[in-house]
């Protein structure tokens, strides 16, 4: 017979590796721009490729490309998305050894090493969730780093108080937002699919925890 307990736990499990394989096969990070046109152009980001949708008078166009085919520098972003990307698969790892472990609890009773072992994989999954969360966040400061090295391309001539007026601008500041230019058009940016993802899994994670050390779940 199953034991509903651990069955709690190992659903939970489930749902946040589920999170973690989202965050590693979609999109962290988006773009949009509102041109006082009607067109729309949205821009998302992951660590091997972006994706362009642009949108206008209901007809839309989309694809990706690498960053080496990307108009501008990405070299200091690219850091944190990999970064981000190597937390989200050790949590996963970590997310299978916990299942596995739990796997025999469902039906009868583990070792008191296994049990240890179930628990730690499962904080290290936690752990691993929490940095990738916060990874992410360093992107303005990353963006802003990226723009000044292409600014000061030598090939554009910026001084540098226009290298500092052409990059210090909202999106390199904050990372959620949006702006509204002179012309009409709007900015907005933030997260997207992979980080909302990775936020629920280590919410799903994070209660796991409490609730494998709270509730009995390895007695018989």
């Amino acid at each position: 017979m199953v034991k509903i307990l651990p069955l709690i736990s190992f659903i939970l499990i489930i749902l946040a590796a589920v999170c973690t394989i989202i965050g590693f096969s979609t999109y962290w990070y988006q773009i949009k721009i509102e041109a006082a046109d009607g067109s729309v152009i949205e821009t998302y980001y992951k660590y091997n490729q972006v994706k362009a949708v642009v949108s206008f008078e209901g007809d839309e166009v989309s694809g990706t490309t690498g960053y080496d085919e990307v108009e501008g520098e990405f070299s200091a972003q690219l850091k944190f998305y990999k970064a981000a990307l190597a937390m989200d698969i050790l949590a996963f790892v970590n997310l299978f050894f916990s299942a596995c472990y739990l796997g025999f609890a469902l039906f009868k009773g583990i070792s008191a090493v296994s049990q240890t072992k179930f628990k730690n994989s499962l904080n290290g999954a936690t752990i691993f969730l929490i940095i990738a969360t916060f990874v992410v966040l360093g992107l303005p400061k990353a963006r802003r780093e990226d723009c000044e090295d292409f600014a000061n391309d030598s090939s554009y001539n910026y001084s540098g108080s226009q290298v500092k007026e052409i990059c210090n601008i909202g999106i390199n500041k904050k990372f959620i937002g949006s702006e509204t230019e002179i012309d009409g058009s709007k900015y907005s940016w933030g997260p997207t699919t992979a980080w909302i993802a990775i936020v629920i899994g280590l919410g799903l994670t994070f209660f796991n925890n409490i609730f494998v050390y709270i509730a009995p779940i390895f007695k018989d």
